[in-house]
């Protein structure tokens, strides 16, 4: 026994001092190519947190492996203590070699005749994954001595906290935060007892313990580390009992991944920041998702939603959907939608009428035509497929009527109006405003969501503008898109919800929800919008086809409509702060038909808002009186129309309505078919003929049809009547080079 006691004395001296020769003789012959600044630089997951501190969602890092790094005092309270305990006792005591260690796996290897045990320390394991060497007895030595170094450079609490976060839990998980995510669905802080041995088990043979692929080795392996724990009197008896108890479920839980689209823009906006503190709320994301996806299960799957919810007073974006498909295999379920460019149908005309209002040349009680308004072989129509004749502007807004829209633009000047729309932030409409002409005013033009956004935003802090943000770094500036005043009087017509009456019985009962909205659709009926905001939010709603193929329930008060009003519900606060009235709007008296100030012979005065030495103070120029009698005298629109449908009452007849004789269609795909719908107006069923052909039937809802580019002939019948009319669809390049301005065929 005691001839056995000495062998293995003399062994022990005999590999400590073999030991210290070699590193000598590596100090003297041969530079270590360790690079201490490379412990603190290594691939990781980019991470953006939520507004309240939570990690939202995780990205794969540069070697396509989950690794997030966090500090030691985030890893539980457990996980230092047990790290140490296991992997490495006497690692506050060493200064990055274990003598002892190695003297013991000397001895042991030396009577088992093949290596039994290790004596790597948690700094040279650090090393190790750093700097991956092939196994030999030489690289050993080296990584030896370049934790020596690293001794001498990082604190022993730096060294442990970087071996946790890169240390391989098992495929590509990296690091005590990613591994406690995947395994365990929760954060490292959060982990008990139990489930810290299980982890930390899982670092001496990362493929043969993981706990979702071998859960009852890992329960067996763990309550051995237990066991040995409490012999060495790191736990209590308690401490044992409890973790023991622990169930295991043996599942392996997905990274954080909300929020998918919106964290593109933040990683982007953050410009390659691996730990991002965005805006996002994320109950009012949980909230947007919800109410876009429970409204699009009554949708085909071709049709995709996006939405966005932004704080006015800080212009952070709280809320982003930029695909309500995302992740469903589907085709272009992966588009951003929010960030695509769409038409935006009559989402634009408050803007129109804002600088008219601006420019004093319109008030929400003057009077324009809401007549046929020919130009470029095409006419204007509403929605409805019907005119109203004289309307106010307010009215007109508030109801989406096309025509006098156009007559607003009109009196702005195609040239004033894209500069206002260029204030507003819509840069994608860059071209000639000639090249938009009249389509200017029903969304012959491309904007995105977020643009949208930002610009009613504006209207909602009284004119003034700057891009939604994604973080709560500011570096934008603010200017003046519009004044106060004209805002205002844009937001007071926008807030009328008598149009959405039934929509607001069903998402809200009896209550009287106070926003300012606009409802959208454009030609085609390929996108459906509805945009608005209260007093603390504004948000916009986007339901249609990424591949721009029309269906005809994409209309902005049926499909976007009711999920922006739900949203807006649930975002109202009995703290939801009113639209102030600036001082320079007041209130005066002005003829209720003409909108202008009323002279003697107006029988009827009402209440309009007016910019005080801005708007028109004009006299009422329509009431007069002849011989005692009083008299209209009609602009020449009005008063032909008039005379017009007079002539037509009770006439049974059938017309096309669109496309418009000799309209041109742009061609969205210079290689594909164009999606054409065709209405007529009269008496139903209607029978549709294309280029002789006999395509269907249709009532009230019109029909589609797919046409390549070149010359059409449509036709309906219907009874003994019929119409024909004869269109093109082209391409833009062959619209552009012919200096052909776009159709404004452009509903809602």
């Amino acid at each position: 026994m005691a001839f056995k006691k000495m062998k293995n004395a003399f062994l022990v001296i005999m590999a400590t001092q073999i030991t210290f020769v070699i590193l000598l003789f590596l100090i003297i012959d041969e530079p270590s190519r360790f690079n201490e600044i490379d412990m603190r630089q290594y691939s990781h997951s980019n991470v953006v947190f939520d507004s309240d501190g939570k990690v939202m969602n995780v990205s794969l890092s540069d070697k396509d492996e989950w690794c997030v790094p966090v500090t030691l005092d985030k890893m539980g309270i457990w996980t230092a203590k047990i790290a140490i305990s296991l992997e490495d006792k006497r690692f506050y005591r060493h200064n990055g070699v274990d003598v002892f260690a190695i003297a013991r796996a000397a001895a042991s290897n030396f009577r088992a005749g093949f290596t039994v045990s290790g004596a790597s320390t948690i700094t040279s394991q650090l090393i190790r994954i750093a700097n991956p060497r092939e196994r030999t007895f030489h690289n050993k030595l080296l990584e030896f001595w370049s934790a020596i170094k690293l001794e001498n450079i990082l604190s022993k609490d730096e060294i442990l906290e970087l071996y946790l976060n890169r240390a391989p839990f098992g495929g590509n998980i990296r690091g005590i935060e990613a591994a406690s995510n995947a395994y365990f669905n929760k954060n490292a802080a959060s982990l008990s007892l139990g489930e810290t041995v299980t982890l930390i088990s899982i670092l001496r043979s990362p493929s043969r313990f993981r706990p979702d692929r071998f859960p009852e080795r890992a329960i067996h392996e763990r309550n051995t580390k237990l066991d040995f724990l409490a012999a060495r009197g790191v736990i209590s008896e308690d401490d044992l009992a409890h973790a023991k108890k622990e169930i295991l479920l043996g599942a392996r839980y997905r990274i954080p991944s909300g929020a998918s689209m919106a964290s593109m823009h933040i990683r982007r906006e953050s410009e390659g920041e691996y730990f991002v503190e965005s805006s996002i709320d994320s109950n009012l994301q949980l909230l947007l998702e919800k109410s876009i996806s429970d409204a699009l299960s009554r949708f085909p799957a071709d049709i995709m939603g996006a939405g966005i919810i932004a704080e006015n007073s800080s212009g952070l974006i709280r809320a982003y959907v930029g695909n309500s498909r995302h992740g469903e295999s589907l085709p272009y379920a992966q588009v951003d939608c929010g960030a695509s460019l769409r038409s935006p149908g009559s989402t634009l005309k408050p803007f129109i009428y804002a600088a008219a209002f601006e420019r004093g040349l319109l008030t929400p009680a003057s009077l324009l035509a809401d007549t046929p308004l020919a130009f470029r072989g095409s006419a204007p129509r509403n929605f409805d497929m019907s005119y109203r004749g004289p309307v106010s502007a307010g009215n007109a807004l508030a109801g989406s009527l096309n025509a006098p829209a156009v007559r607003a633009l009109r009196m702005v000047g195609y040239g004033d109006a894209k500069t206002a729309l260029n204030r507003f932030g819509f840069v994608n409409i860059d071209g000639d405003p000639r090249f938009y002409s009249d389509s200017l005013a029903l969304g012959g033009c491309e904007v995105t969501l977020i643009q949208l956004a930002a610009a009613y935003r504006a209207l909602s802090n009284g004119g003034i503008f700057a891009p939604l943000r994604w973080t709560r770094e500011d570096n934008s500036r603010q200017r003046v898109s519009i004044s106060p005043e004209a805002a205002y009087l844009t937001t007071s017509i926008l807030q009328d919800a008598s149009r959405l009456l039934p929509v607001y019985r069903e998402i809200s009962g009896e209550e009287r929800m106070t926003i300012a909205f606009k409802t959208g659709t454009s030609y085609g009926l390929r996108d459906a919008w509805t945009a608005g905001f209260t007093g603390n939010y504004t948000v916009v709603i986007w339901v249609g086809s990424p591949p721009s193929i029309g269906n005809t329930r994409l209309v902005g008060i049926d499909a976007a409509a009711p999920i922006f009003l739900k949203v807006m519900r649930e975002l109202l606060t009995n703290k939801e702060k009113p639209f102030p009235s600036p001082d320079g709007v007041g209130t005066r008296s002005v003829c209720a038909l003409s909108g202008n100030i009323p002279n003697s012979y107006c029988p009827q005065t009402i209440t309009d808002l007016f910019i005080s030495k801005v708007s028109s103070t004009d006299m009422c120029a329509l009431h007069g009186n002849i011989d005692g009698r009083l008299v209209i005298h009609w602009p020449e629109t009005l008063r032909n129309w008039m005379q017009r449908e007079e002539e037509t009452i009770s006439q049974k007849t059938v017309r096309i309505i669109r496309p418009m004789e000799g309209s041109t269609i742009i061609l969205q795909n210079s290689e594909s078919t164009e999606r054409v719908f065709l209405y007529a107006e009269g008496d139903f069923p209607h029978y549709w003929y294309v280029d002789g052909k006999f395509i269907g039937m249709s009532h009230a809802e019109g029909v589609f049809i797919d046409l390549a580019r070149g010359t059409h002939k449509a036709t309906v019948l219907s009874g003994n009547a019929s119409n024909t009319v004869t269109f093109e669809v082209r391409t833009p390049k062959e619209i552009r080079d012919e200096s052909y301005r776009w159709n404004s065929n452009i509903i809602n």
